[in-house]
């Protein structure tokens, strides 16, 4: 963890006090990364504790709301959300916490700085559903389904966005519209509507969303109805653009297959 703030001034009281709380509370994961990175993180794994960027002290709401999103997904129930901020920083972390259900546990004035100590409640909450849901596929990074596409025995691409997001982001070519609305009744065999593209349950499967998120779950429910080999796309279809990976106009809506 650096010795100083992102402004450079050296905040060492601050440091040597939050260190000795990262000990007392067993697994931690220090956000090396700036702000805005770290915002879009979606890790397999989740910590007792996190340690928010050193450079949050400057983030503008939306992006320490982001922020705060990642940590909380990322927490065990009950864990910690820390930070070393200013005083004002201090104040808008607290109060952007409360709307997250980070619950203020402590703000000490180390003399150099602020240190923020949120705790998450032990409620299970949206981001244990999403955690749990992702135990049951697999998740691929945007590069790694590129290359699974252009490969043998290539995947069906299941985008669940809204025919407006398609049209106003793009479609990752050959990918299937199928709504989240609809998805389990497109998929299911047992159902009268059943996509022409899906061949059977053992059919290599990515759900797609705009995000990452919502596909997880969308996902989850297609192993729970007997598909073997199901995953989603890690930070969803903006995360493919940010890679730089081609997008391309939809050609079909869900609405065009036969009912």
């Amino acid at each position: 963890m650096s010795a100083s703030s992102p402004s450079g001034r050296r905040t060492p009281v601050a440091d040597e006090h939050l260190d000795w709380l990262i000990r007392s509370w067993g697994s931690a994961l220090v956000a090396d990364e700036p702000s805005a990175e770290y915002a879009l993180a979606q890790l397999d794994e989740r910590w007792e504790a996190i340690v928010l960027p050193r450079d949050v002290d400057q983030a503008d709401d939306v992006t320490l709301r982001a922020v705060l999103h990642a940590a909380a997904q990322h927490l065990h129930p009950r864990g910690r959300v820390a930070a070393i901020v200013g005083p004002a920083a201090a104040r808008r972390l607290l109060d952007l916490g409360a709307e997250c259900e980070l619950e203020a546990e402590a703000c000490t004035d180390c003399g150099d700085a602020m240190i923020v100590v949120q705790r998450r409640s032990g409620r299970f909450n949206v981001h244990d559903l999403v955690f749990e849901a992702r135990r049951t596929i697999r998740r691929y990074d945007p590069e790694e389904l590129a290359g699974r596409l252009a490969g043998r025995d290539a995947p069906l691409v299941l985008d669940t966005r809204t025919h407006t997001d398609r049209q106003r982001f793009g479609v990752i070519a050959g990918s299937v519209h199928a709504p989240r609305t609809v998805l389990e009744w497109h998929l299911d065999p047992a159902n009268g509507y059943q996509l022409r593209e899906v061949r059977d349950l053992d059919q290599p499967l990515v759900v797609v969303c705009n995000g990452g998120y919502s596909s997880s779950l969308a996902a989850a429910n297609l192993v729970r109805l007997g598909f073997s080999d199901v995953g989603d796309l890690r930070g969803g279809v903006h995360a493919w653009k940010r890679a730089g990976l081609p997008l391309v106009e939809p050609d079909h809506s869900h609405l065009d297959a036969p009912q």
